[in-house]
């Protein structure tokens, strides 16, 4: 989950968080649990409208700077560490234009829990909370990440922390404002995640899902529609 530089120890707060269900552990457990590459696509699998959200930002990331290339894979890795591409369980859903429903909150970052402390930064007009940050939406951007660096990724005139299509090219910004290089050295991306979120299991995890999804073709890694 993304935390403005130079704080990057506040990413890991945020990383400790979930919207209201019950995690042991971190926000993104349901991912972590799931092993290695070679293991089968248990609980990873991408909805469709994810997926072409993914892939729209993907495209989209050279407008950002020229030297941005961010592959679909990296967000989607991204995507099922954070929340499992939004459907972080059976109550969450995916409209067909990328809003994920209901809004993914994290906990309060009020330093109890394993959270760092950031009071609230935004009258609670993101998060919804006037007193404490938190995360927001299935990419887990804080109210100041995503002030600086919310796009419009579906092109409705609004940067939507709970739209997938917003919040994928706004983690392509991320990855490439914060920690620019050439992402298919993997040193290079390894280290632009670990920008996003402070944690090198955290960078380990989305590298392992990235290749995952890589590895396979695109009818096992995609959700059946109606599923």
């Amino acid at each position: 989950m993304p935390s403005p530089r130079p704080a990057a120890g506040r990413r890991r707060g945020a990383y400790v968080l979930l919207v209201g269900i019950t995690l042991a552990g971190t926000i993104a457990l349901s991912a972590f649990a799931l092993g290695r590459v070679d293991l089968a696509m248990i609980g990873g699998r991408i909805p469709p409208v994810a997926h072409d959200a993914y892939v729209a930002a993907a495209r989209t990331s050279g407008s950002i700077t020229d030297a941005c290339d961010v592959g679909w894979v990296t967000l989607a890795g991204i995507g099922q560490v954070e929340s499992r591409h939004g459907r972080i369980d059976a109550s969450h859903s995916i409209a067909a234009d990328g809003t994920v429903s209901p809004p993914i909150r994290g906990r309060a970052l009020d330093g109890t829990r394993g959270t760092q402390t950031i009071p609230d930064t935004d009258g609670g007009q993101l998060d919804g909370d006037e007193t404490w940050d938190r995360a927001m939406g299935p990419l887990q951007f804080i109210p100041t990440t995503w002030s600086e660096l919310g796009r419009d990724g579906n092109g409705d005139g609004v940067a939507d922390p709970d739209n997938l299509y917003d919040a994928a090219l706004t983690a392509a910004a991320h990855l490439c404002l914060r920690e620019p290089g050439d992402y298919e050295v993997r040193d290079q991306l390894r280290r632009a995640l670990i920008a996003y979120n402070a944690d090198g299991e955290y960078a380990d995890e989305v590298l392992e899902w990235m290749d995952r999804y890589a590895s396979r073709p695109l009818d096992e890694v995609l959700e059946e529609i109606g599923s």
